[in-house]
């Protein structure tokens, strides 16, 4: 084979250079990793690739979470490099985070040649030494290593289809060095994607449509599942077409338009009073769709949620229907098939129900509510300020923490991808690689942290890499100066407590030193008087929000209970 000017063209290329034009092939825009030998042939090849953007992060599990970002927004598959030792085993917070929250990502793991495996060779995770496919397998949809290199843009190529079909998840694949840099023919061979087709039997479809009908008490409970494709309008036009009052699970906050009259918010920890009432007094049918109804979306398995009539549970997941709550009707399906086929199905009769609104209600008005005993500026407030000084369309990404309540109870949000948080895990820190992943998949879309003080000193350097990489992002540090969430659970169980202050950070300086502007709010108006610095911030911007620790929000002591029945067990 030749080209036009007659000079013979390879038929074989490194295995490296064949993985990064599949990158390509496959719409991959970004990389996340921490380099290293064993996977440096990758680093290499993607020089050649410029349309991938390579992001070098500050720690490997940022990696994980900023490749969750960019799946989470892009539609995509996160893709990750590590090298061998170190790098795989800094990367399993976040792989562990991933597999909880079913995100499509795909870790590429150098790993020592072959012939030294076994034989003290440095950073050795093969078979022979850390075994780290063992380690890795239960934090991973799948994992597997590239021993041959004719069959390695196949088996990557594979990897990246499996990471996204079906359940989503995590996939890990170990590439040796040797292989990496072996030199084979060019794979003309193509994983086929498999198409999903669902259909549904209509004696059960039936039954659902003439429960929603006759049900004078019924709830739709949403959850993650419908947050992807044509799913949250899909879940609009069912809760109208029934007159549904719906509640969303707290990592589903916005999958539902809570400024709908149908809306009676978050269900879950953090939750609107709104939803818990309507729960509290009593339930006919749940239909529970894309939700394993785990413990934080229903604040601890309350009791409340069982239904006196019937459970509708939908789900991708097999293993979660009739995990914890007992299903009348369980079934295995993607959230868009299974409310596309109940919208196929005519109301030839009226319904039961008064059309009436709901609404969402939350513990405290924050434009009251502008601060406690301490004299700062209130949580609540803090939430309504940062709101009113960013566009309507911010997606806001939420760490773990107390201040994930407060987020999850005064943001107010219409949009389905308005709310990014990973709950299945409750890593701390993870926030600012979703944000970082995130805004890179959709650059025009404003982006907003949150996170507390404790997330901050955590991963605060991560920011470094927003700079490099000329990143505009909001991140709003909601300081109240001690692990907050630790603090009072523990004090509810024990009735004292361990020192669990966070060192003083000054975020102005740290911002200064990193190259990013820092700003200090403490009282309520703060963040309202810095709405046009904010407004025109090219780069990252840092908020220190000084809270008030005297301001608390209203929830079930979650912790005391599990204390008490451990005692109880002791």
């Amino acid at each position: 084979m030749t080209d036009s000017n007659l000079r013979p063209v390879s038929l074989k290329r490194r295995v490296a250079d064949q993985l990064a034009r599949l990158l390509e092939r496959e719409r991959i825009g970004a990389v996340f990793g921490i380099p290293g030998g064993t996977i440096s042939p990758l680093n290499d090849a993607l020089l050649d690739v410029p349309s991938i953007k390579t992001i070098v992060t500050r720690h490997e599990s940022e990696a994980v979470f900023a490749a969750a970002g960019y799946a989470m927004t892009a539609g995509t598959v996160g893709v990750v490099f590590v090298t061998s030792g170190p790098g795989l085993t800094n990367a399993l917070t976040g792989l562990a985070a991933v597999k909880c929250d079913r995100i499509p990502v795909v870790i590429l793991a150098g790993e020592v040649p072959r012939p030294l495996q076994g034989k003290g060779a440095l950073q050795d995770g093969s078979a022979h030494h850390l075994n780290m496919q063992n380690v890795t397998r239960s934090l991973a949809k799948a994992v597997f290593e590239v021993a041959e290199g004719k069959t390695a843009a196949l088996r990557v190529e594979a990897a990246l289809r499996l990471a996204k079909d079906g359940i989503p998840g995590p996939v890990v694949v170990t590439l040796p060095l040797d292989v990496l840099t072996s030199v084979v023919p060019m794979s003309a061979s193509a994983v086929a994607r498999a198409v999903p087709s669902f259909s549904f039997d209509e004696h059960i479809l039936a039954g659902i449509h003439g429960r929603l009908i006759d049900e004078p008490r019924p709830l739709l409970f949403a959850g993650s599942g419908t947050r992807g494709g044509d799913a949250p309008k899909l879940l609009l036009q069912l809760a109208e077409k029934y007159r549904l009052p719906v509640v969303t699970t707290p990592k589903s906050k916005g999958v539902f338009p809570e400024d709908h009259p149908l809306s009676l918010g978050v269900f879950g920890i953090g939750g609107h009073p709104s939803a818990l009432r309507y729960v509290s007094e009593g339930i006919g049918t749940l239909l529970a769709v894309g939700t394993g109804l785990g413990d934080l979306a229903t604040e601890g398995f309350r009791d409340e949620l069982r239904p006196a009539r019937a459970l509708i549970h939908v789900d991708m997941d097999p293993t979660v229907i009739g995990r914890h709550y007992p299903a009348d009707i369980g079934l295995v399906a993607p959230a868009d098939a299974f409310f596309a086929a109940m919208l196929e199905r005519e109301l030839t009769e009226p319904l039961v129900r008064p059309n009436r609104s709901f609404g969402v209600a939350t513990h405290a008005d924050p434009e009251v509510e502008r601060t406690g005993s301490e004299g700062r500026i209130a949580p609540s407030r803090a939430m309504l300020e940062l709101q009113r000084a960013l566009p309507k369309n911010t997606r806001f990404i939420v760490d773990s923490g107390e201040h994930f309540l407060f987020a999850v109870q005064y943001l107010t949000l219409a949009e389905p991808d308005q709310f990014i948080a990973l709950t299945g895990l409750g890593a701390m820190g993870s926030s600012i690689g979703l944000a970082l992943g995130a805004k890179l998949a959709d650059p025009e879309r404003p982006v907003c942290v949150i996170i507390g003080d404790g997330g901050m000193t955590m991963t605060g350097l991560e920011l470094l890499d927003a700079v490099a990489h000329k990143v505009p992002l909001v991140v709003a540090v909601i300081n109240d100066e001690r692990l907050g969430m630790c603090e009072l659970g523990h004090g509810a169980v024990y009735g004292r407590v361990p020192d669990f202050t966070v060192p003083k950070l000054d975020i102005p300086t740290f911002a200064a030193s990193i190259g990013a502007r820092g700003y200090v709010a403490v009282r309520a108006g703060d963040i309202d008087a810095l709405a046009p610095v904010i407004e025109r911030a090219a780069g990252p911007l840092i908020l220190d929000v000084r809270v008030d620790r005297s301001v608390k929000l209203p929830k079930r002591d979650r912790i005391g209970a599990m204390g008490s029945k451990s005692k109880s067990v002791a």
